[in-house]
């Protein structure tokens, strides 16, 4: 507002004193002049060597009209100042420009190292020599700076698969597998994807190998095949990076059962169920189908804590174990056929615990109605195991006492009676 009333005070001083301004109108044919490295463009691109001559022109004065304002010609200042080329303020532009990208890019040019096609080509071409010498470690400096000299092209795609090679078979597996990330995170349908997840997979299957002899919070400074610490849990992040950048490639079925069988291993049964499915689900035509099958009964039967707990992983696998008894034929399934059967008669076993054990809670607490309920639904759901003759020696036992315990403060209800009983 200061600004505004200043311009306005300025801009009447100026008309009092008999002073004539320039128009700054965006249609005034003189206002627009071409910078100096627009003009460098025409005059490299014009014919036979002539560049574009710019002429002088001199700006014409600005009268005012009769009858108008001279502060009305003024516009109207909302506190920034923007560009009719691109509509950012001036303090955008500023941010932008101190963004540490845009500064390192800056700093670059200044001192000679911008980006830069023919030096980036050379570096390229000395390191795919060295390479092909299987001299890796001389190679690996000349990718690195091609990748810098042409960002954003086909070359620097180039630049950085050769030089996460160069890390692989250097025995510098998480180099390679830093430099693999950045190059799909950079080019994602890049034309090395088959690759690539083919060396991250079997980095992974490494880093899996030697998280078995290292442990996760074991730092790691000296060994440059293995990360800086926890080589499980990168391995982990390994797979899964497998698994999203080829949904659907002859692997990702591998690394999502490879990561299932890990948290299986590791005893986490809950997150090894949800990959098994995964595979049963994403992958039909997967080879890993019978043992996702196997394996995710067994993970989510081992997830079960008991009868106080959530019956949900008992239900699951009971359901699993029929879909499993269907899709499976007697001489593909062969000896687990019997397992199975097993499986299920001591999920049944478990169901018919966890009803009568909701009818002991009640008895316990001499609910003897709710505890009947259970005892019934015992007696009918599953007569043919233990809990159905426990249930029966319950109900003969509770038949002649009181449905509900006695009220022993019945003279507090009726002194502060609840909302249900008050008139």
């Amino acid at each position: 507002m200061r600004i505004r009333l200043a311009k306005c005070c300025l801009a009447l001083a100026l008309a009092a004193a008999g002073c004539r301004t320039q128009s700054r109108s965006p249609t005034d044919p003189f206002a627009a002049q071409s910078s100096g490295k627009a003009a460098g463009i025409a005059q490299r691109n014009a014919p036979n060597g002539q560049g574009v001559q710019q002429a002088s022109f001199q700006k014409p004065e600005y009268v005012p009209l009769p009858g108008k304002s001279v502060v009305g010609m003024i516009p109207e200042y909302n506190g920034e100042e923007t560009s009719e080329s691109d509509g950012k303020s001036t303090w955008e532009k500023t941010l932008e420009t101190l963004k540490p990208s845009n500064m390192e890019k800056a700093l670059k040019s200044a001192v000679g190292r911008g980006p830069d096609e023919q030096i980036a080509q050379e570096n390229f071409d000395k390191g795919e020599a060295l390479f092909k010498e299987k001299k890796y470690d001389e190679a690996i400096k000349h990718f690195k700076e091609a990748s810098k000299r042409w960002p954003d092209s086909a070359l620097q795609e180039d630049a950085l698969f050769y030089l996460a090679e160069c890390y692989f078979f250097s025995d510098r597996y998480y180099s390679a597998s830093d430099t693999y990330v950045n190059l799909m995170k950079k080019y994602e349908n890049s034309r090395y994807l088959n690759d690539v997840v083919l060396r991250q997979f079997a980095i992974a299957q490494y880093w899996e190998q030697v998280a078995k002899d290292h442990a996760w919070y074991a730092l790691n400074v000296t060994d440059k095949t293995r990360p800086y610490f926890d080589p499980g849990g990168n391995a982990i992040a390994v797979y899964n990076f497998v698994r999203m950048n080829d949904l659907n490639g002859p692997i990702a079925d591998d690394a999502t059962m490879a990561i299932a069988n890990y948290y299986f291993l590791h005893n986490r049964f809950e997150d090894a169920s949800f990959h098994y499915e995964q595979i049963r689900k994403e992958h039909p035509d997967s080879e890993h189908q019978l043992q996702a099958h196997l394996l995710g009964i067994r993970a989510k039967l081992r997830a079960y804590q008991g009868p106080q707990y959530e019956a949900a992983p008992l239900l699951e696998a009971e359901e699993l174990i029929e879909k499993t008894l269907t899709a499976f034929p007697a001489y593909q399934l062969k000896e687990e056929r019997e397992r199975l059967v097993q499986a299920r008669e001591a999920i049944r076993f478990e169901r018919a615990q966890r009803v009568f054990q909701s009818g002991e809670y009640y008895y316990k607490i001499k609910y003897y109605r709710a505890a009947q309920h259970y005892y019934r639904e015992t007696m009918r759901d599953y007569p043919d195991t233990p809990f159905g003759k426990m249930a029966l020696e319950r109900m003969e036992e509770t038949k002649n006492l009181p449905p509900v315990p006695k009220d022993y403060f019945k003279w507090l209800t009726k002194l502060f009676p609840t909302d249900g009983a008050r008139r």
